[in-house]
């Protein structure tokens, strides 16, 4: 399910630069119904199909909230990013039982600050449970697809076409 789009507004977004001034995501997704087997593992982030892809990869980020995140607010950083090869995400958890929500995460920036998405979400939390800190995020990232050879052949010859066709319009 999508989040609402304040969860990625420069106005009250969770993922956002060190500032805390500009959004990093460009999209927000949460699984529903809360389940306990919902840990931020590849397995089911890939089982949950976040922004239409079961390519998930690890990027070997997967951080416990701790003394330099205290659960409601904390830092990110993409390890060795590369925005030309990968797309990446950021997927939260709140304690067990409850919703991952994931962020697709633009291309202009590679670490800043977030913010618990577990304050006022936007799905039912289960009987009892209150709590709204992170227990612990994973960075993910999928390789972006790079066109196919014989497209850019299609493409080239496309082009010359029309420098043709101009060309021989240009000598009448």
């Amino acid at each position: 399910m999508s989040c609402p789009p304040l969860y990625t507004s420069d106005l009250g977004a969770q993922v956002e630069n060190f500032a805390g001034t500009q959004s990093a995501a460009s999209a927000c997704q949460y699984v529903t119904p809360a389940d306990a087997g919902n840990d931020a593992e590849i397995a089911n982030i890939n089982a949950a199909g976040f922004f239409g892809f079961a390519d998930w990869q690890d990027n070997g980020q997967t951080l416990l909230a701790d003394a330099a995140s205290t659960g409601q607010f904390g830092t990110w950083a993409i390890s060795n990013v590369d925005f030309t090869l990968f797309d990446y995400i950021v997927v939260f958890k709140d304690g067990p039982g409850t919703n991952l929500t994931a962020f697709l995460l633009n291309e202009l920036f590679s670490e800043g600050v977030w913010t618990t998405p577990f304050f006022n979400p936007p799905f039912e939390l289960p009987p009892g449970k209150v709590s709204e800190d992170v227990s612990h995020l994973t960075v993910a990232k999928r390789a972006v697809p790079v066109p196919e050879p014989a497209s850019l052949a299609l493409f080239g010859a496309g082009m010359v076409g029309l420098g043709l066709l101009r060309r021989r319009r240009q000598r009448r």
